[in-house]
């Protein structure tokens, strides 16, 4: 295990009754390398947020909202320095406090933790993540553009202008929050796009991590959509290249040829079904316009969009692979 003399980490999880922290506590209850030591919540058999502060533990995921996240996150790192600490909020995300108010629209609450907590794209910076005690989960939709997106523009075969991103998530992306909007029977038979435009926040974390990987100080076209289903990311990235579909589809298949969670298809996109309930992200290339290609990227969003991806990193910051605990069949 990670740390001599101790067989199992002790797991902390705040947040535990919220989708994602329930995704948390799931995932880490059957971890081989650990043991939840105690939750947070509204519910019953969860601990007070605060008095989570109180308890101490090798490890913890904080899946609390932001601008309350990153307060818990402070204090953890001030009473416990040699424990992990994964932020499931964007409190973390983006690289100095300008960044923030301007995608969040508030002060942050702890600017001091900015710039110290690698991004926790577990593919892209995985030498970044082993032993780190500090580490910011990306968010859902970042994860399903950035993942295809990155080693492309590395490549040098896709333009870095007029990128535009269609993405679409089920309804537990928007969270637990009762909100008339997201009651399912609204959902359903429906179809929607929201924060049109350059709104949704997650937009400044992918844009700084393109500029952190790739040196492109771009601006894409994101507009996301609410589908009718619980769960799950599918995005659309119309790209310009003058590369054909199959030079492109090596390019990511070479990439992540040694990564466990992401798969490169070479034939049909692919479907929801196929990622919901696991760690994964699948993704396929194919001819469009000339000129142009589109990549489709799926996973789902409570696991590889969050909770299995933080299981992905915690792993590697106790020195464990970064495998265990995330077999395929994950469970939805």
């Amino acid at each position: 295990m990670a740390k001599a003399g101790i067989e199992r980490a002790r797991v902390g999880v705040f947040g535990a009754t919220g989708y994602v922290g329930r995704e948390a506590v799931r995932l880490l209850s059957a971890h081989p390398g650990v043991e939840v030591v105690f939750s947070t919540g509204s519910g019953a058999g969860h601990l007070a947020h605060e008095r989570g502060l109180d308890q101490p533990a090798d490890a913890f995921l904080l899946a609390l909202p932001h601008g309350v996240s990153a307060t818990y996150a402070a204090t953890l790192r001030e009473r416990y320095p040699q424990a992990v600490v994964i932020d499931l909020s964007g409190d973390l995300r983006l690289p100095d406090a300008a960044s923030y108010s301007r995608w969040y629209h508030q002060d942050h609450p702890s600017p001091a933790l900015l710039g110290q907590a690698p991004y926790g794209l577990t593919e892209i910076y995985r030498d970044r993540l082993r032993q780190a005690r500090l580490i910011a989960n990306p968010g859902c939709y970042a994860t399903s553009v950035l993942l295809p997106l990155v080693p492309l523009l590395r490549s040098g075969l896709v333009a870095s202008q007029g990128i535009v991103v269609d993405a679409k998530s089920g309804a537990t992306g928007a969270g637990r929050t009762l909100r008339e909007d997201l009651l399912f029977c609204e959902l359903l038979d429906d179809f929607s796009a929201y924060s049109p435009g350059r709104s949704h926040r997650h937009l400044g974390e992918m844009e700084a991590v393109l500029r952190d990987t790739t040196g492109h100080d771009l601006a894409l076209t994101f507009c996301p959509h609410l589908l009718p289903v619980r769960r799950g990311i599918l995005s659309s990235l119309y790209l310009q290249s003058q590369a054909p579909a199959d030079e492109l589809r090596q390019v990511l298949a070479s990439f992540y040829a040694e990564a466990p969670f992401v798969r490169v298809g070479d034939g049909r996109p692919p479907r929801l079904s196929e990622v919901v309930g696991t760690n994964e992200c699948h993704l396929s290339v194919h001819s469009a316009a000339p000129g142009q290609v589109v990549v489709f990227s799926a996973l789902d969003n409570l696991l590889k969009g969050a909770s299995g991806q933080a299981v992905q990193n915690l792993n590697l910051a106790l020195g464990l692979p970064e495998t265990t605990g995330l077999a395929r069949a994950n469970g939805a």
